[in-house]
């Protein structure tokens, strides 16, 4: 088995982080797996021509590109590391192909097949100015790896007749996952690592000028996701998931549960106000709604905080009290966030 394995809800903690408020593109979609395109396409990155040469780009532009395309490159790097960890649930982590003994599935357990088209426009993109130093050249990295783990998975999940001649085509296709596995995995990490700094940067800067403009609605759903983000992270460096929710060091979430219910009530007060409902352009049905959903997540923490204090565990991944619930709703207020506010 890998060295770093992770368990999946790290991985969805690592999405979550780089799902800042207003980072993904509004309105846009993730791109299916399968070879074809989400109806919703991200913004477009831009194209060199004859007309119109690199340097002419506009840096504005190419910097949103960018980091639009890096965050789906985020999202995309933590599916193939859960298809890579799914694929070393059934097979050995050795260079010679063999089936686990004591594995609970079968072989192409939980394998997806992928599109690479993201691949060359991430390739494309960290060539341009301006320059996002690190994350440029963990891209460049991380490509060849990514794509020969997502050939092979889309080989493994049209593969039919795998058992055929003594697994003969899934030992070519280890071939090709296995001397990239450790090498991807531990690129992955970097570039998570690298698009959460980035992220927080960019959220703190956004955050800092809704402030100085007024924008206390879009502040107030912001300000919210960014606090429960914080404490998702803390219950991922503490090393506490469903499974073992009683050991989480509460003192560390009770501040942060504190700010976010400051932030909810200054949210509502500015929800009441109607000049600046019509300041910001929001109906007072949905600066409600809004309200309704960020009141979801302060329930979700009082529950794991009740949940821990019982020091009960919990059986099964996404019940109440839960670090998995507090995920999915923040997820949900995340893509909120993002049809209502971000651009």
């Amino acid at each position: 088995m890998m060295k770093r394995m992770r368990k999946p809800l790290a991985l969805l903690l690592a999405c979550l982080l780089a799902l800042a408020a207003g980072c993904a593109p509004a309105g846009s979609e993730d791109r299916e797996k399968d070879g074809s395109a989400a109806s919703a396409e991200p913004t477009p990155e831009p194209t060199p021509s004859e007309s119109a040469p690199e340097e002419s780009l506009d840096p504005e532009l190419v910097d949103k590109v960018k980091y639009n395309i890096y965050v789906e490159m985020n999202n995309k790097i933590v599916d193939v590391l859960g298809t890579l960890y799914s694929y070393y649930e059934v097979v050995e982590y050795a260079d010679e192909f063999a089936l686990r003994s004591d594995s609970d599935y079968t072989y192409k357990y939980d394998i997806s097949p992928y599109n690479t088209d993201l691949l060359e426009e991430a390739q494309y993109v960290a060539g341009l100015e301006p320059a996002f130093e690190e994350l440029d050249g963990l891209t460049l990295q991380i490509i060849e790896p990514m794509r020969a783990l997502m050939d092979a998975f889309s080989s493994i999940y049209r593969d039919y007749d795998y058992a055929a001649d003594q697994y003969a085509k899934p030992k070519e296709y280890h071939q090709a996952i296995q001397p990239n596995a450790a090498l991807f995995e531990d690129l992955a990490y970097q570039y998570m690592d690298a698009v959460a700094e980035l992220s927080i940067e960019r959220v703190e800067a956004d955050e800092k000028r809704m402030q100085e403009e007024g924008e206390l609605l879009a502040y107030g759903f912001s300000h919210a996701i960014t606090v429960v983000k914080k404490i998702t992270a803390e219950c991922a460096s503490q090393g506490v998931s469903d499974s073992n929710i009683a050991e989480l060091d509460l003192e560390p979430i009770r501040t942060l549960y504190q700010e976010l219910l400051d932030t909810i009530d200054a949210y509502k007060a500015a929800a009441g106000d109607n000049n600046q409902l019509m300041a910001e352009s929001m109906t007072a049905d949905n600066a409600y709604h809004i309200g309704t959903q960020i009141d979801r997540m302060a329930s979700a923490i009082d529950w794991m905080i009740r949940q821990v204090e019982s020091g009960r565990s919990i059986e099964n991944d996404g019940q109440l009290g839960g670090v998995v619930h507090l995920s999915e709703v923040l997820s949900d207020c995340i893509n909120l966030y993002n049809s209502s506010f971000a651009s």
